[in-house]
């Protein structure tokens, strides 16, 4: 979460009569993100019903606060400049740069709500979260697709912003858009060997959610999730693979992301405990996470349809189904997986041995998929002038 961004290297081509409606404050909120989701590493992204909510307002003077998670543990220093490690910051700088203005000065306040140093995106969710917000505040809308009349304008702008500095998008993505995801990195030459017209980075496609669906999610306490935290974990996580991988891994990944995407689209959950392997990354992961296979395996035997890793970990979280919409207090036992879940995966890391106790202690969320990504709650002035209005939670703007 405070690593260094990549250069800052796409420039903004838009039409010569774009016009910016800036405004005085915006309150966004962003949505977790789970990474991966076994086999597609890289590729595939689901985002969680657990919220973060940003506010950012222009004032005398940079201030940043923090309620929460993170609290206390992550660092809110800014200078008179502007020049912070803090990512929302960081990500708000960009986009006033993208909207071809100096960033002015600003209080943030977040309110957090997704664990943080999880593999739950709190990352994507500073970065997509201060974007938003800055291009919100700076007045500039964003084009969503491709033009063809205009082809070296970028599409996707948003998800090309936050690629840049997150370096990937299978967190950003649904981030952003909400869902299930299915991201793809574009080189910068095309087919014929030859330069892109645009910078484009990254494209994004929408996978069904089967109607039902619930995950069961166990966060290792905060003192053991930020004793991994450094400021490249990302890359120190992912250093732990084998820069090599045999034709038989490949193929095995190949054949379970296929399968992954089939199952979500039938609706069909009866496959995914196989659809949900992985021998790309967990085992290598599984050396310093020695609950990741106790607890998946224990998810699995007590009906979950599938378990893995979330992003780069610690967190584990298990698919379950059953959530019809209805009344669930008189849903029966069989109907609703999660509880027995939780359950069989909190016998399985507390039967760890005492050397892994640092493991143990951690808190369970039962929540569902989100369909909406980062959005704008309120505004001053307001998005639209239409009759309706959006609260934050702590009431109307």
């Amino acid at each position: 979460m405070y690593g260094v961004d990549p250069p800052l290297t796409m420039k903004r081509v838009r039409s010569q009569n774009s016009q910016k409606n800036p405004r005085n404050k915006v309150v966004v909120r962003v949505p977790a993100t789970s990474a991966n989701m076994g086999p597609g590493f890289d590729a595939l992204g689901l985002g969680l019903d657990i919220w973060n909510e940003i506010s950012v307002e222009r004032a005398a003077k940079f201030k940043i606060t923090t309620e929460g998670e993170g609290a206390g543990a992550i660092p809110e220093t800014v200078d008179d400049n502007g020049e912070s490690n803090h990512m929302v910051i960081k990500a708000l700088k960009r986009a006033f740069e993208y909207a071809g203005e100096p960033m002015p000065r600003v209080k943030v306040h977040c309110r957090n709500r997704i664990p943080v140093c999880s593999g739950f995106g709190s990352s994507s969710a500073a970065i997509v979260g201060g974007l938003v917000a800055g291009l919100a505040l700076a007045g500039l809308e964003l084009r969503a697709g491709y033009d063809p009349g205009h082809p070296q304008w970028l599409p996707e702008e948003l998800l090309q912003l936050a690629t840049e500095m997150e370096g990937h998008p299978d967190n950003v993505a649904p981030s952003i858009y909400g869902g299930i995801q299915l991201s793809v990195q574009l080189s910068p030459v095309d087919m014929g060997g030859g330069p892109r017209l645009n910078a484009q980075l990254a494209l994004s496609r929408r996978v069904p959610i089967p109607e039902g669906l619930r995950l069961v999610a166990y966060v290792p306490s905060e003192a053991t999730r930020f004793s991994f935290a450094s400021a490249d974990k990302t890359n120190e996580m992912r250093a732990l693979l084998p820069p090599d991988v045999p034709r038989e891994q490949a193929v095995f990944n190949i054949q379970r992301t296929a399968l992954l995407i089939d199952c979500l689209h039938r609706g069909d959950l009866s496959l995914l405990r196989f659809a949900t392997e992985d021998v790309l990354h967990q085992p290598a992961r599984a050396t310093i996470y020695p609950h990741l296979k106790p607890m998946c395996q224990a998810a699995i035997n007590a009906g979950a349809h599938g378990a893995f890793l979330s992003g780069a970990g610690p967190t584990i979280l298990a698919i379950c189904s059953g959530a019809t919409g209805g009344d669930i207090f008189t849903q029966t036992r069989e109907e609703r997986q999660e509880n027995g879940v939780a359950n069989a995966m909190r016998r399985a890391v507390d039967s760890l041995s005492t050397k892994h106790d640092q493991w143990k202690g951690g808190k369970f969320y039962i929540c569902s998929p989100c369909y909406q990504g980062c959005h704008v709650v309120s505004a001053d002035p307001p998005m639209s002038d239409a009759m309706a209005t959006f609260g934050t939670l702590d009431g109307d703007l």
